[in-house]
């Protein structure tokens, strides 16, 4: 036997011999009031019937198949189904008897008195068991904990928690977040409202079930928000349908910061998709990055005839490659060590593979880091992408996408503005009229979780116990999900038509400060009490405000309810394209000043403002929106 269970042909004896206990008992009762057993033969047989029509329904009905610790209603629904078919069956035997001349193979009163019988031992039995077992295996470490909401959901998982002994949880009450059932109770358990809780050293974790938690940390429902500020632990689970194994443990994750950003799941035109993406060789440069790793699974699931992942971390790529082959072992892949720079190699790819779709996202991204590179940020990002593009242009790729970023709006930076160059040039080859190539580009701004973001940043200075340093109390930036961005990223490389820039509902910008104070939180401290919080002064080219649309810029709906186009207003002429010459051959020759003003004559909207300019501009912004 194991230590968890026992096998269930062992329950189906258990079960048949209580049944016989229970017929003994019975048979010794209904004898003390009257000459039943006197007839010895006739007893023996009537008790052999009766017994094995027990047996039949305890297997007909699988009342031995539940895992006895885990019992409850529902078992007992299945004992007294098996019970009931029995004395239903004595009742039916004995009106056959009669109706035959015969007498009744057992009194009907009997049988009544035998199902009460077996019904206790039956169930009463599991209960034990039940009670032993959490006796046994009761984890000494216990939180109380608080489920929140008063579902049905909820109180499933309630008993669940109730009836897993191996879990360190045991519950406190749940809490209402309607405010109507205060001063009733679930499970004998007191209902709170949220803002008479309170977090206690023993009571401060709060289970929260299923998809409440967008619910709950949406603008008009602030009720996690309100639980962090009262510094209470807060737990997720999924739907009970989603758990993986029997112990509610397992399934109990700490909620984080991604939690809380979450938005509306996204809807994809997957037959579009499928049959842009399907049988085609698609070229994913930056492969092995945050984006470019992320691009790639989303396009596993539309089978296409080759992917060529192209990156220049040798590391990073190796990684991925073994990802594929574990998790995809059906997709066909290359794996390209490669550098955007170097366009023979580009060439050499090029002419091997003859993609049909290109995904570029490789790319310096780091802003203080390019405001000292800043001839390397414009070498990657804007020659890196130039040589991409022609080469597109020249193999007749059917579509080639840009990731670019909101930073490319009024860039106040290198890497922001090297993207913006690298944006016009691809309009600028969109708009030949020898160009076959459908190119796309898609903008949106900071990613949860991608290497080098503030989110892993925090979560390691909240890990070596602080202090989290924020540069400025007033900057705010626009987030969303790995996994959302891609698939955008997919969906407009699908609807683009060509030379447009398609920019991404980012939802509401969130403030680094507040950021900051839910991270400590969610990882069970209190901000600038067990953890400082430090401002250390907005970086070289840093923003207080990202913009995701340019001042001279419009935007249009597009079928996709989260994908706008953004109609830039650059006139292509020839000096624009001079200057895209120029800059090509400024950045060849290493040549940073005359590469930075040809970059800025390029794109004149490049400011490097001041903090209070910048603080003004914010205040401007946010009466406009008012």
């Amino acid at each position: 036997m194991s230590k968890y269970h026992v096998p269930r042909g062992l329950i189906l004896v258990i079960d048949a011999c209580l049944c016989l206990v229970a017929l003994i008992f019975t048979f010794a009762l209904i004898n003390t009031t009257s000459n039943y057993l006197k007839e010895i033969d006739r007893v023996f047989l009537h008790f052999s019937i009766i017994f094995f029509i027990q047996l039949f329904a305890i297997i007909i009905f699988k009342s031995y198949l539940g895992i006895v610790r885990y019992t409850n209603l529902k078992d007992a629904t299945k004992q007294i189904q098996s019970i009931l078919f029995t004395v239903v069956s004595i009742f039916i035997l004995n009106i056959v008897s009669v109706n035959m001349g015969e007498n009744q193979i057992f009194p009907n009163s009997g049988a009544i008195i035998y199902g009460f019988i077996a019904f206790t031992f039956l169930f009463y039995y599991r209960i034990f068991i039940k009670q032993a077992f959490q006796i046994i295996h009761k984890n000494k470490s216990t939180k109380y904990v608080y489920i929140l909401g008063t579902s049905l959901t909820d109180v499933a998982v309630a008993e669940s928690i109730n009836n897993d002994a191996q879990t360190e949880y045991k519950l406190a009450g749940f809490i209402s977040d309607t405010g109507k059932l205060q001063k009733k109770r679930i499970l004998t358990l007191p209902i709170f409202d949220i803002n008479d809780l309170k977090a206690t050293a023993t009571h401060n974790t709060i289970v929260i079930t299923g998809d409440k938690i967008k619910r709950y940390s949406s603008d008009n429902n602030k009720i996690i928000g309100t639980l962090l500020h009262k510094d209470f632990n807060i737990y997720k689970l999924p739907e009970i349908e989603n758990w993986d194994e029997n112990s509610i443990l397992s399934n109990i994750k700490k909620v984080n910061l991604e939690d809380l950003l979450q938005r509306n799941p996204i809807r994809l035109n997957i037959s579009k998709l499928h049959k842009i993406y399907n049988n085609k060789t698609i070229l994913v440069t930056g492969a092995a990055g945050s984006i470019g790793s992320d691009i790639v699974r989303q396009l596993t699931r539309f089978n296409p005839k080759n992917i060529i992942l192209l990156d220049q971390a040798e590391t990073p790529l190796h990684s991925m490659s073994l990802e594929l082959n574990n998790s995809y072992p059906n997709i066909n892949y290359e794996k390209i060590i490669a550098d955007v720079r170097n366009k023979k190699r580009l060439e050499f790819v090029f002419e091997t593979f003859k993609p049909d779709v290109v995904f570029h996202g490789a790319a310096y991204k780091h802003v203080p880091m390019m405001e000292c590179n800043a001839i390397e940020a414009l070498d990657v990002n804007f020659r890196g992408t130039k040589h991409l593009v022609d080469l597109s242009h020249n193999f007749n790729v059917d579509r080639f996408v840009f990731v670019s970023t909101d930073k490319a709006v009024n860039p106040t930076n290198i890497m922001g503005a090297s993207k913006r160059s690298a944006e016009i040039y691809v309009q600028s080859v969109s708009r030949k009229s020898t160009n076959k190539t459908t190119f796309i580009t898609t903008r949106f701004g900071n990613v949860l979780g991608s290497n080098g973001s503030v989110i892993p940043y925090f979560r390691k200075q909240i890990e070596n116990n602080g202090p989290v340093t924020v540069t400025h109390p007033e900057i705010t930036r626009y987030f969303m999900t790995i996994d959302e961005a891609c698939q955008l990223v997919l969906e407009a490389g699908a609807m683009g038509k060509g030379g447009e820039i398609f920019v991404f509902d980012m939802g509401k910008p969130v403030k680094i400060l507040d950021l900051a104070h839910n991270m400590i939180r969610l990882s069970g401290f209190r901000p600038n009490v067990d953890i400082k919080i430090e401002f250390s002064g907005l970086r070289p080219g840093e923003k207080l405000y990202e913009e995701l649309l340019a001042d001279k810029e419009n935007t249009q709906p597009t079928h996709h309810q989260k994908i706008m186009i953004a109609k830039a207003t650059h006139n292509f002429d020839n000096s624009k394209i001079k200057l895209l010459e120029d800059l090509v051959v400024f950045i060849k020759n290493n040549n940073q000043n005359k590469s930075i003003k040809a970059l800025k004559l390029l794109v004149p909207e490049f400011v490097n403002k001041s903090l209070l300019e910048q603080i003004e501009e914010g205040k401007s912004n946010a009466k406009v929106k008012a």
